[in-house]
C-alpha cells in the first residue's frame, strides 16, 4: 500500500473483514499497536447475518477492541467498499439495519482523538479476511492460536430487547443461569421459546456457565464486565 507523502502515519491501525455463507457468519480484526505488536481476534456470529452486516459487525468490534486496548487514534482498513463509503458519506444507507449500524460505527469513532477509514483491496487485507473466513467456516475444532469470540445477537440490538428481564443489562448469562438453576423464564412466550432453545447447548458447573461442543472442550462463558477484563489483560 503506497503511503502519500506527508500523509500522517497513526500509531495504531486496524484491519477489519467480514465473512457470510448459507451457514455461518463471522469476522475478522487485527490490531496493530504502537509497540508494533498484533492482536488478532475472530468473531463467529450466532444469528445470521448479511456480508453488509458482517463487515459492519467486525468493524464495530475492532472498534471496541481498540478503546479497550487505550488507543486515542486509529486508521482502520476495510476491504468492503459499500461500509467505508457508508461511512464516509459517499453511499447512502438506505436499509434500516444498515442506517443503525452506520451511526454506532460513527457513535464508537467519537471516542478517538482522530481517525481515518481507508478502502483496501481483498489482498492487502489478508490477515483479517483469512480470521473471518475462519469464524464462519462449519468447523468443530479451533485452532489453540486464534482468539474466538461468539457473537449471541447482532450488535445494534439494544440491551433492553435482549435482555434481561432479569436484572442485569447487556449480561447474557444470567437469564441462562437463571433458567438451568432456578426454571426461572422470561413472560413473554416467544422469549421462553428462545431461551430454552438457546439453553440446551449450555451447562452449569460449580456456579459457572459453559458452552458445550460435540468434539471440543467446555467453554467457560463470560458476562460483560468480565469479557473487558479479560481483553484489558490480553
Amino acid at each position: 500500500m503506497m503511503v502519500e507523502q506527508n500523509k500522517k502515519v497513526f500509531k495504531w491501525q486496524l484491519h477489519v473483514d467480514g465473512s457470510s455463507n448459507t451457514h455461518d457468519s463471522g469476522a475478522g480484526v487485527v490490531v496493530s499497536t504502537p509497540e508494533g505488536d498484533s492482536v488478532e481476534c475472530a468473531l463467529r456470529f450466532d444469528f445470521k447475518a448479511t456480508n453488509n452486516q458482517a463487515e459492519y459487525e467486525a468493524l464495530i468490534a475492532g472498534l471496541k477492541v481498540c478503546t479497550v486496548l487505550g488507543a486515542d487514534e486509529v486508521e482502520i482498513f476495510s476491504d468492503s467498499q459499500v461500509v467505508v463509503n457508508q461511512m464516509l458519506d459517499e453511499y447512502q444507507a438506505r436499509d434500516e439495519s444498515m442506517i443503525t449500524y452506520m451511526g454506532l460505527a460513527k457513535e464508537l469513532l467519537e471516542r478517538f482523538k482522530e481517525y481515518r477509514i481507508v478502502h483496501v483491496p481483498r489482498e492487502e487485507n489478508e490477515q483479517a479476511d483469512a480470521l473471518a473466513k475462519l469464524a464462519s467456516a462449519t468447523i468443530n475444532i479451533w485452532p489453540k492460536n486464534i482468539s474466538m469470540i461468539r457473537l449471541l445477537q447482532p450488535s445494534i440490538v439494544k440491551s433492553k430487547e435482549v435482555g434481561a428481564v432479569f436484572g442485569e443489562r447487556n449480561n447474557w448469562i444470567i437469564p441462562i443461569k437463571e433458567y438451568l438453576i432456578n426454571d426461572v423464564l422470561p413472560s413473554d412466550p416467544l422469549e421462553t421459546k428462545r431461551l430454552k432453545y438457546r439453553a440446551t447447548r449450555y451447562s452449569v458447573l460449580n456456579g459457572e456457565l459453559y458452552k458445550r461442543g460435540y468434539s471440543r472442550a467446555l467453554q467457560r462463558c463470560v458476562g460483560p464486565e468480565e469479557a473487558e477484563g479479560i481483553l484489558r489483560s490480553i
